[in-house]
């Protein structure tokens, strides 16, 4: 049942996010921003400091001398409708792409019937109402180009008033992005997005929370971000840099702890049945400023699970808040309830009490919904192809269930070029890549599935990626994916049940990966974001003896050699490290060479240790710092 299991923990309180915000090519998104005329050969050119394919700074023709404090800098660049100020550098230069969040305990529930949101004595799990839990650990996109879907969250260790509560979770992967999440807010603040970790109760780690068996496999952790506050913007950014400082961004977390059950395969979100909307018919105020189109937005999914008589329901990033300045309450448009529609009839479940922030805060806005007496809805659901929805009395059907639910284990993952096309580093590890398939909340077994079409786009450059692709037009669940991994580069791939026509039939998925980046396609599709990581120059004439498992560096491979060919990005995007050592200074570099060949080391993949946290040195480049590390220390006294 995973976070449809009992007991539940809920949690609220804030999170720091700390990304460095230089390669993110924000401004390179159509309709993109572009090097003045002054510029010479650049004059034109779509902006942004990242090549992302080849994992280069874009210094157009900048020494790096110059380059430095001319993206600290608000700099005049040429926009759609003529000059736009804005800060190269993008807002937080000196990110340390780290995490920290501060929550509280303010809910358990115990039953479906069973929610305390203060201690009570005949509850012992009621005990930790009130009790801190914090977290903290690091992030980074897959492909940090326009911010794909599956941002990655890695989290070092979970704190329950000051106690672990086991070892590290696995990685979560950001999925649903929400921009229709506040109707009062827009770009990033307006948007919203859903992480899944499991900690698992192995290799000696015991699951130190109160409530929760000792001997469960483990305990589900989710937890839902938005209302993104950024730091300072603008000209108050230079100061700001002038001073090596980093300009988090702060934005409220909802969570929600939950047992994870013996049988459960898929670990990075809950399973049943998915209801979506692809169409934005919900009315924001007047006056308010949000991502919606011409002021119309739509709800993000929900997933349902039937136990018996109970059904559960997990909305937490189902519906928008309204930021007023200070508070930040859901947006009441409405009564809704869930009702299912099976055997030619339509039954009401029961409303859904969404307007109640605290009281959806407290239940980690999983709400469980008893139809014993529910004569109606017990009848629809006899019928195997009854379906759920949400119904709203002025709006109609706001969200419907999918017919097919495609989750996946392999959200966010790197290939390297010209390497193997079927395993893919995920967790820390390589393994394949494929998807399970769901209908009517039942895990469909690849001889009953119908074919699946998968596609893929290429979505690098952002300012022209590519046109979605069939890789198969008869994929099945539990077949590997396999990929061309001779260019490198990031690419997204979804999954649909038709016909493999390009494009689908009814439009999805669309033909062109900028609209499948933009609300529904980004919120409701299901996606994997493969990093293709760049291998293209051959570096054996650096190596003493190449066919060497950790060669050594020779007299040809300088440090002019590797800053040139691996550190120069990492210093030029990423200067926070250079606040511990400079990666431009061979006598610096050379001091931190065994810290460096520790660091890059693949035992630390999964935590904040690891070097480089943008998780994007490839193996090659990295085999090549390592070598002349060797060589350096080869040298010591």
């Amino acid at each position: 049942m995973s976070l449809f299991d009992f007991p539940r923990i809920n949690f609220k309180g804030t999170i720091l996010l700390n990304p460095g915000t230089a390669n993110n090519d924000d401004y390179a998104q159509p309709p993109f921003l572009t090097m003045p005329a002054s510029w010479g050969p650049f004059a034109g050119q779509p902006f942004g400091l990242f090549d992302s394919k080849m994992v280069q700074a874009r210094t157009y023709g900048m020494s790096d001398a110059a380059f430095v404090p001319w993206v600290q800098q608000m700099q005049t660049l040429t926009g759609p409708s003529g000059p736009s100020k804005v800060m190269p550098s993008e807002w937080n230069y000196y990110g340390d792409m780290t995490s920290a969040a501060t929550t509280q305990i303010i809910g358990v529930q115990t039953a479906p019937d069973q929610s305390y949101t203060a201690p009570d004595a005949a509850v012992s799990l009621s005990s930790l109402i009130g009790a801190s839990l914090t977290f903290s650990g690091g992030i980074t996109d897959v492909n940090s180009e326009g911010s794909p879907p599956s941002t990655q969250f890695f989290i070092n260790g979970v704190q329950l008033n000051g106690n672990a509560v086991g070892g590290a979770p696995s990685k979560g992967a950001c999925q649903w992005i929400n921009f229709y999440r506040n109707v009062n807010l827009v770009a990033d603040g307006g948007a919203g997005g859903y992480i899944y970790h499991v900690l698992l109760n192995s290799s000696g780690n015991k699951i130190n929370i109160p409530g929760i068996p000792q001997d469960v496999r483990g305990v589900v952790f989710r937890y839902y971000l938005y209302r993104t506050l950024q730091g300072v913007t603008g000209e108050a950014l230079v100061q700001k840099y002038k001073n090596g400082e980093k300009n988090p961004a702060t934005l409220e977390i909802a969570g929600t702890i939950a047992p994870l059950g013996g049988d459960e395969e898929i670990l990075t979100g809950p399973v049943g049945r998915l209801l979506t909307s692809n169409t934005a018919t919900i009315w924001t105020p007047p006056g308010t400023n949000n991502n919606g189109n011409n002021g119309l937005i739509a709800l993000a999914p929900a997933v349902l699970q039937q136990n018996g008589n109970v059904i559960s329901a997990d909305f937490s990033g189902t519906f928008p808040d309204y930021y007023q300045g200070s508070t930040n309450p859901k947006f009441d448009f409405g009564a809704v309830s869930l009702a299912v529609t099976g055997g030619g009839a339509t039954a009401t479940i029961g409303p859904v009490p969404y307007a109640d922030t605290a009281g959806g805060d407290a239940r980690g806005w999983v709400f469980d919904f008893d139809i014993t007496s529910n004569a109606g809805a017990q009848q629809a659901l006899t019928d195997p192809n009854a379906t759920f929805s949400l119904v709203h009395p002025v709006y109609g059907t706001v969200l419907s269930e999918v017919d097919y639910y495609f989750p996946s284990n392999q959200q966010a993952i790197y290939a390297e070029q010209h390497g193997p096309g079927d395993m893919f580093l995920n967790q820390g590890t390589e393994e394949p890549a494929t998807v399970s398939v769901y209908h009517r909340g039942n895990l469909v077994p690849a001889s009953a599935c119908p074919p699946i079409t998968l596609w893929q786009y290429r979505s690098t450059p952002i300012q022209s990626p590519g046109n979605a692709v069939v890789l198969s037009a008869n994929f099945k669940p539990g077949q590997r994916i396999v990929v061309d991994t001779s260019q490198p580069g990031n690419c997204v791939f979804t999954f649909t049940i038709n016909s493999g026509t390009n494009p689908a039939p009814g439009g999805y998925p669309p033909q062109n990966y900028g609209t499948f980046g933009f609300p529904p396609w980004v919120t409701n599709a299901p996606v994997i974001s493969l990093r293709i990581l760049p291998n293209d120059e051959d570096f054996s004439r650096y190596y003493v003896d190449p066919s060497l498992e950790e060669p050594v560096g020779n007299d040809a491979l300088t440090f002019d050699v590797v800053y040139t060919k691996v550190l120069r990005t990492y210093y030029l995007l990423y200067p926070i490290m250079n606040q511990r050592f400079a990666l431009n200074s061979e006598e610096a570099v050379a001091d931190n060479a065994d810290a460096i060949l520790d660091r890059t080391d693949m035992s630390y993949w999964m935590t904040t240790m690891y070097m480089p946290r943008t998780r994007d040195m490839s193996a090659s480049r990295k085999r090549l710092l390592q070598a002349w590390c060797r060589k350096v220390i080869a040298k010591k006294p």
